[in-house]
């Protein structure tokens, strides 16, 4: 049973039962002696849910408070309610349920996971990839910006992954850290749908006749040429690296820029111009696709 600072005792085979509000208020007898109060430990697993949140975990929430409908946002109606709530449990009178309430809000709410949530619908052929640690696409910045996470770099890093994991949570779903399909459903109409990069298509990685189809203006502004060049010299074609290894835009070395021709332009990298180097970096990307930048296109 949990513990309370204030109560209305009435005789129930020696069972102190508190009620709170009218009859008819939409908060349970908060005594109920079949409810088990949860460990601190138990309890900080849980999120945070304030005004504005939704999910199974605020639909759990309203069961527990007969708050209807129960399938509606932590609105006003559920604010009051959990406001009651914690008065009558001794905690402050505030519209947030933290590790504290969920404490004494005990066994009353059921985990998510105890409940199986029908299998979403298979993805179609061009839905969002599975993408996770370590990964740089489109989709990852449209994920980041649905999430929050800013900036949207693209680039799978820990804070995205943190990001993802604290969204699964929320919504009752596996803690992957990966967007996943059941991920992306449950992100649903939050996520703005990135434009095709011809550069990362299954049909780009794997012909070369169609690569030598893309035009180096094609090729140069596609999402992931740009985001290669924020990433290997922020757009900076004379700048080289600290070994003088890698030089301009692409962070080209020198048998890089002989094999694809550069030559004919300047004897490095730095000392061509910018569009010289753009077609240089094309024509090893139609011969080879993205593997020169493997460490920072893919």
């Amino acid at each position: 049973m949990s513990r309370f600072r204030a109560a209305v005792p009435a005789v129930a085979a020696g069972i102190l039962v508190l009620t709170v509000g009218a009859p008819g208020s939409a908060v349970a007898d908060v005594a109920d002696p079949s409810s088990a109060p949860l460990t601190r430990a138990e309890a900080e697993q849980r999120p945070v849910l304030r005004i504005g949140d939704e999910g199974v975990w605020v639909r759990r929430l309203h069961r527990a408070l007969r708050v209807r409908p129960v399938k509606a946002p932590f609105d006003a109606k559920t604010a009051r309610a959990v406001m009651r709530f914690r008065v009558s449990a001794g905690l402050s009178r505030r519209p947030v349920v933290d590790a504290r309430t969920w404490m004494e809000l005990g066994s009353r709410v059921t985990v998510p996971s105890a409940e199986p949530a029908p299998p979403p619908p298979p993805p179609p052929a061009d839905a969002a990839p599975e993408l996770g640690y370590g990964d740089t696409s489109p989709w990852v910045a449209a994920a980041q910006t649905a999430l929050g996470v800013t900036p949207a770099t693209g680039y799978f890093g820990p804070v995205t992954r943190a990001a993802v994991t604290a969204f699964q949570r929320a919504h009752g779903l596996m803690q992957t850290g990966r967007l996943d399909a059941a991920t992306w459903h449950e992100l649903g109409d939050r996520v703005t749908r990135p434009e095709t990069d011809i550069t990362t298509t299954e049909l780009a990685r794997t012909s070369r006749s169609h690569r030598a189809t893309v035009g180096v203006r094609a090729f140069v502004s596609s999402w992931t040429a740009r985001k290669v060049v924020e990433r290997e010299s922020t757009g900076d074609c004379a700048v080289s690296s600290p070994g003088g290894t890698y030089r301009g835009k692409w962070q080209m070395n020198a048998d890089f820029w002989r094999t694809y021709g550069g030559l004919e332009f300047a004897g490095s990298p730095d000392l061509a111009t910018c569009e010289q180097q753009d077609l240089v970096a094309y024509r090893g990307w139609v011969d080879r696709w993205w593997q020169p930048w493997a460490g920072t296109a893919l």
